[in-house]
């Protein structure tokens, strides 16, 4: 939906983009995505974070996330 701006649902292309996804028992509000640094390391493996947000059609309710800031958890070396 992102790259072609159309639902893959129902191929509308009223999409109602980046909407916020919040989590409502999390302190900071915000759902967020995470991995690690390090995800071979016994200890101290690093966690790296981004939030998520929603691309939503505004016709049927189909969703997709996505990763804001997807270089910021990646764990290619």
């Amino acid at each position: 939906m992102k790259r072609t701006k159309q639902c893959p649902k129902c191929a509308s292309s009223h999409i109602i983009v980046d909407a916020m996804m919040i989590d409502r028992g999390n302190n900071s509000g915000e759902i967020t995505v995470a991995t690690y640094r390090r995800p071979h390391a016994l200890v101290f493996k690093g966690t790296q974070e981004t939030t998520v947000s929603a691309w939503v059609c505004a016709d049927c309710g189909y969703l997709e996330l996505y990763a804001d800031q997807p270089s910021d958890i990646s764990t290619i070396e």
